[in-house]
């Protein structure tokens, strides 16, 4: 509340009570006519913002009796709005004499307002000591059953400016969360900010949090209407809904009303949201089936209660993901495949450091790949699909959409080894949430392996996208820039057919009836007669006897000798990635996520 000085004229005593008063300045003006009335103006005028106010009061006094009945009127015009009329009768108990010692009397207020103000009574009780001595009053509001005992000249004030004042536009309310994401069971902590450029009166801060799924699913369906050679065809559209809360509740963070002066204001707020919340989930869209719009959604509104349609108001969304304690692990698949026309198989392994990523960040997908035919492979795709089972009582739908892709090399016939592929995944996908009751969304990342003339072999591993909030994982996150782990090859690269048109080792000329043969040793290319050796070549993965030169096989008969150690080339990655860090260390010390707390 702000203090404004109140200037009275006509009787001292009024302006040594009215000096608690802040803002505008208020003028009293009274002016005796005869013996049985009086009238007084007051004149508010100015201060914060509001429009000035005069209010007009007519009192008449009874005869000279020992109990004695008066009445005023007292009437507001051009302030606030509407006008406002306020009737007083007051009734004297004891001698009214000019000498008399004890005076004391009793008042009834009746306030009738015209715009939207509740009726309101005020009795007050008044004691006088001595003759024109200053004397005290107790005032005593009963409004809608709550009785407040307050100054009578401020609740005027307050409840007119209350109702009245439009809140300026400069006053701005906004919430300022303590996390950019939260998990179930965590505590929204919180303020309200409010600043205040123009004073006005509020009535109290509430913060009001909730969480809901809301699903809507249009259904084309084909019917058949009429008879006989009215039978007709007809393509109907049924709308199917469904709505669930999952926590609604409203917090009081400031209760009290009064004057709001220029300035900030910091209301602070928590709320500890239930355990196994669906992830945010926000989804439009169309397809051959119709229309269908899924939300999961959680909001934060802070709202300070002025009058009616002219509260401040914020919304602010809360980013809430799905508990990724047990998600957070390292995923793997593996597939493999024969050919019908050409012996040997392909057989693809693939890894993820962990299932669970953010959107815009970098996946490293680890391929080991074991290829004993000569059918070589084009390239890789790395294919995201997006997943979602929209459920209502009546309807469901299955939607499966593929929303990205990145292509990478491929690999020679007789190929053996292990390659590092880096995923940008885009950030505009939304985020995982398995736990709806009528919405569930998923991810798919699939390893596709381009082979010609032959079916493509797909290798799929489950990914779960979250929004961002930090995630608990045994691989630390690397820096920008990190260089990749190495590629390995253990088996020697495929000498190309074009190379070579004669034998290396008789070199015998190769025609129709002269077939060229690569040794699964060193992959050179020989006729029939110089690779007519076979042996099981262990360390490089050919369990069952193959061709080898004659050059290769006492070593390939001992299991062989890889092209590329990996050992020696995790050495030197290490070194790497010693200097890299060194080099940016305070990079990665603040990226290290700590332990995650015991369960």
């Amino acid at each position: 509340m702000s203090n404004f000085q109140v200037k009275v004229e006509g009787d001292p005593n009024l302006a040594m009570q009215a000096g608690f008063f802040g803002g505008p300045n208020m003028t009293v003006t009274e002016s005796h006519h005869g013996h049985h009335h009086n009238s007084s103006e007051v004149s508010f005028n100015g201060g914060f913002g509001m429009p000035s106010m005069t209010m007009e009061v007519n009192e008449t006094h009874g005869h000279h009796h020992h109990h004695s009945n008066n009445t005023a009127e007292v009437s507001f015009n051009n302030g606030f709005g509407p006008s406002m009329t306020m009737e007083v009768k007051e009734t004297h108990h004891g001698h009214h004499s000019h000498h008399s010692h004890h005076n004391s009397g009793n008042a009834e207020v009746s306030f009738n307002s015209n715009f939207g103000m509740p009726s309101m009574n005020v009795s007050v009780s008044d004691s006088h000591h001595g003759h024109y001595n200053g004397g005290s009053a107790q005032v005593d509001l009963n409004l809608g059953g709550v009785v407040a005992a307050v100054n009578a000249v401020s609740s005027v004030v307050g409840a007119v400016v209350g109702q009245a004042i439009v809140i300026d536009t400069r006053n701005r309310i906004w919430v300022q969360l303590n996390q950019a994401s939260y998990i179930g069971g965590d505590v929204v902590s919180g303020t309200v900010e409010m600043d205040c450029v123009v004073p006005f009166f509020a009535k109290g801060v509430i913060v009001k949090v909730k969480g809901f799924e809301r699903l809507w699913l249009q259904e084309l369906r084909t019917e058949t209407e009429g008879e006989g050679s009215n039978k007709r065809t007809v393509l109907k559209t049924i709308d199917h809904k469904e709505n669930k809360e999952f926590f609604k509740s409203t917090i009081t963070v400031y209760p009290q009303s009064g004057m709001v002066n220029s300035g900030h204001y910091s209301f602070p707020f928590s709320y500890q949201l239930p355990a196994d919340l669906p992830g945010t989930f926000c989804h439009d869209g169309k397809d051959e089936n119709g229309a269908y719009s899924a939300k999961i959604l959680y909001k934060v509104k802070a709202t300070v209660d002025v009058a009616h349609k002219h509260d401040l108001k914020f919304t602010s969304k809360l980013v809430i993901n799905e508990r990724c304690g047990e998600l957070v692990k390292p995923s793997f698949a593996e597939n493999k495949k024969s050919f019908m026309l050409t012996k040997g198989k392909l057989h693809v392994k693939t890894w993820l450091d962990k299932n669970a990523y953010f959107p815009g960040e970098t996946l490293i997908a680890k391929v080991k790949a074991n290829n004993t035919s000569i059918k070589p492979t084009r390239k890789m795709s790395l294919r995201v699909f997006h997943k979602m089972f929209l459920k209502t009582r009546l309807y469901h739908r299955y939607i499966n959409n593929y929303v990205y892709k990145q292509d990478y090399d491929g690999f020679q016939p007789c190929f053996y080894g292990k390659r590092y592929l880096p995923f940008n995944i885009p950030v505009d996908l939304k985020p995982s949430s398995s736990l709806g009751k009528h919405i569930t969304s998923s991810y798919i990342l699939e390893l596709e392996c381009d082979i010609p003339m032959a079916i493509d072999l797909q290798v799929a591993l489950p990914l779960t996208l979250f929004a961002p909030q930090f995630l608990y994982s045994t691989v630390p996150s690397q820096p920008p820039g990190c260089p990749l782990p190495p590629d390995v090859q253990y088996r020697h690269p495929w000498e190309n057919d074009d190379n070579q048109t004669s034998c290396r080792k008789c070199n015998k000329g190769f025609g129709l009836f002269a077939r060229k043969h690569h040794c699964r040793h060193c992959m050179k290319i020989f006729c029939d007669k110089c690779t007519s050796t076979k042996t099981p070549i262990t360390k490089l993965a050919y369990p069952k006897p193959v061709r080898v030169c004659e050059e290769c096989f006492p070593v390939a008969s001992q299991g062989g000798q890889k092209y590329q150690s990996a050992k020696v080339m995790a050495q030197n990655y290490k070194q790497q990635i010693d200097a890299y860090y060194a080099q940016y260390s305070y990079i990665y010390n603040q990226q290290v996520p700590s332990a995650p707390p015991p369960q």
